[in-house]
């Protein structure tokens, strides 16, 4: 089964002050994983908490300028 989850990528006015992992992948939410099995589900939670998905990721990375983009990408399942 494809799932999807949210990705919050930021962004750096100076290259250099970027680190090296510029997102972050929400696969948890109150301590239960956290995903999508339709991409447009994904995308209308993203729409309805556009603010509080902003916030989250300058709570990681509080040193970003703004928030680059913010994506339900597919989550890379490893066989058992």
């Amino acid at each position: 089964m494809k799932i999807f989850v949210i990705a919050v990528i930021m962004w750096w006015s100076n290259p250099a002050d970027r680190p090296y992992n510029d997102s972050i992948e929400i696969d948890y939410l109150d301590g239960k994983p956290f995903f999508f099995t339709k991409q447009e589900e994904c995308f209308k939670y993203v729409d309805e908490n556009l603010d509080g998905l902003k916030q989250f990721g300058f709570n990681n990375f509080p040193t970003a300028n703004s928030v680059d983009k913010i994506i339900c990408a597919p989550k890379i399942q490893k066989e058992i």
